[in-house]
């Protein structure tokens, strides 16, 4: 699984109690049914999934966490000019060419 120093410093064993087989099951149970549909499944029924997904990769001691975007500045948001930004540059050009 891993090495014995991982084992100490992380608290990682070798093996699940019954509790936790017992816990898996039924998170396996309910990711089989919500992915069992016939067609493609609702948004709904995947988020449920994905949640109980989470839950299985955290008893196996997986830190999982959410996606949550840093705090970006304005010229990270906004690679390319906007409109705005478009309209100053086709501005500056025209007096630095001659144009109206």
């Amino acid at each position: 699984m891993s090495n014995i120093g991982d084992k100490i410093r992380y608290n990682i064993k070798d093996y699940l109690t019954e509790k936790e087989v017992n816990k898996l099951m039924d998170l396996f149970d309910k990711i089989k049914l919500d992915l069992s549909d016939n067609s493609f499944p609702t948004r709904t029924n995947r988020l449920e999934a994905v949640e109980n997904m989470k839950k299985v990769l955290e008893i196996h001691n997986y830190v999982v966490s959410e996606y949550e975007p840093e705090a970006q500045d304005e010229e990270i948001k906004m690679p390319f000019p906007d409109a705005r930004d478009q309209h100053l540059i086709n501005k500056n050009l025209n007096k630095a060419t001659g144009g109206k």
